[in-house]
C-alpha cells in the first residue's frame, strides 16, 4: 500500500491520490494520512537510492555524452515563524545524450535533437553550497567524473556553482534566455513593428553564428542613439560579455550538441511546478525538500530501482 500511495502522491494532490486510491483499490485514507505515508515512505526511499549499484549501472551503460543542467524555481512555503514566502528550489539533471547531425544556425530551431538515453534529476529548497554537496552527491550516486557540457541560464549562482564542482568545462548559455535579452534590446530600439522583427531575426543569426564577437561588431555599429536607447544597447553588450565565453553556439550545432537547456526547464516544470505548485499549496521546507525527491525519483524513471528487494 505504501508503493501505491507515494506514487500517487507524486502524480498528484493529497486529495485525488486518496480519491484514487478508494477507485483503484477500495482503499479508504485521508489526505492527511496519505501525506503522512508519503512523507515517511520517501525517507525510507532517500536511504535505499544513496548508493544503489543498478542507478549506477543504467547510467554508466546509457549511450550518449554526459550533460549537466541546473535551474531554480519558486517554491511557496511556511517559513518557521509560520509565515508564507516564496523560496527557490534548486533543480539539477544529470543526463546523457547521443550527438544529433551536424546542423547551420539556421537550422537551430527546425534540426532533430536526440532524446537523452537516460536522466537522474534531483531538487532541494537549500542554499548554493548545500545544493553543491548534492551536486556531488549525485554525482557521484550515478558515477559521473567529468561532463561535457553545462547548461544553464544567466544566474550567477549557476556557473559558480558548475565551476565548483565540475572545475573548467564546457559551459552554453541557454539560447532562450540569451535571446530574450536580445528581444529585450529590440524594443528599447525599434518598438513592437516590422523593423524590431527584422532586427531581432538578424541578430538571432548573428549571435548564433558568430556569438559574441559578431554581436559586438553589430551594437558597436549602431550610431546617434538617445540615452534611453544607449542604455538598453550597453545592457545587452554587457550581458552579453560576461558571457562570451558561453555563446559558442555555431560549434555546438556543427557537433550536434545542444544549445538549450530545455530539459531542465522542462523539469521545473513538470517535475516541480506541475505537483508543487498547485492553487493554494505553501509546504514546509520538509515536507516540501522531501515531495522533491519523491518527483525526481518519478521523473529520472528510477522509481523501478526503490523497490527492487521489495516486489
Amino acid at each position: 500500500m505504501k508503493r501505491f500511495t507515494a506514487r500517487l502522491c507524486g502524480l498528484g494532490s493529497y486529495r485525488l491520490a486518496a480519491d484514487n486510491l478508494k477507485e483503484f483499490f477500495g482503499i479508504h485514507l485521508s489526505p492527511t494520512t496519505i501525506g503522512e505515508i508519503t512523507q515517511e515512505t520517501v525517507a525510507e526511499i532517500e536511504e535505499r537510492l544513496q548508493d544503489d549499484s543498478d542507478i549506477r549501472e543504467a547510467f554508466q551503460k546509457a549511450k550518449g555524452e554526459v550533460e549537466f543542467q541546473i535551474d531554480g524555481t519558486c517554491i511557496h512555503i511556511r517559513n518557521d515563524e509560520d509565515e508564507p514566502e516564496w523560496r527557490e528550489m534548486r533543480v539539477g539533471s544529470f543526463d546523457k545524450r547521443e550527438c544529433s547531425e551536424s546542423a547551420e544556425p539556421s537550422q537551430w530551431a527546425t534540426r532533430e535533437l536526440e532524446n537523452p538515453t537516460v536522466v537522474s534529476a534531483f531538487a532541494a529548497i537549500e542554499s548554493k553550497e548545500e545544493f553543491q554537496k548534492r551536486c556531488q552527491d549525485e554525482r557521484r550516486r550515478v558515477g559521473v567524473g567529468g561532463v561535457t557540457s553545462a547548461l544553464g541560464d544567466g544566474a550567477l549562482w549557476i556557473w559558480s556553482l558548475v565551476f565548483f564542482v565540475f572545475g573548467k568545462t564546457m559551459e552554453c548559455l541557454d539560447i532562450y534566455h540569451a535571446l530574450e535579452h536580445v528581444a529585450a534590446c529590440g524594443k528599447a530600439l525599434y518598438g513592437s513593428g516590422q523593423a524590431f522583427t527584422d532586427w531581432l531575426d538578424r541578430m538571432r543569426l548573428v549571435l548564433l553564428s558568430e556569438g559574441f564577437a559578431g554581436m559586438e561588431r553589430e551594437l558597436s555599429s549602431l550610431k546617434e542613439l538617445d540615452e534611453d536607447k544607449q542604455k538598453a544597447v550597453s545592457s545587452l553588450l554587457e550581458y552579453l560579455r560576461k558571457h562570451k565565453e558561453r555563446l559558442k553556439y555555431a560549434e555546438r550545432l556543427a557537433a550536434g550538441r545542444s544549445i538549450g537547456s530545455g530539459l531542465i526547464e522542462g523539469a521545473c516544470k513538470n517535475l516541480v511546478g506541475k505537483r508543487m505548485k498547485q492553487t493554494g499549496a505553501c509546504w514546509r521546507l520538509p515536507r516540501a525538500n522531501r515531495m522533491a525527491t519523491l518527483c525526481a525519483v518519478l521523473y529520472s524513471d528510477q522509481w523501478k530501482y526503490c523497490w527492487k528487494k521489495y516486489n
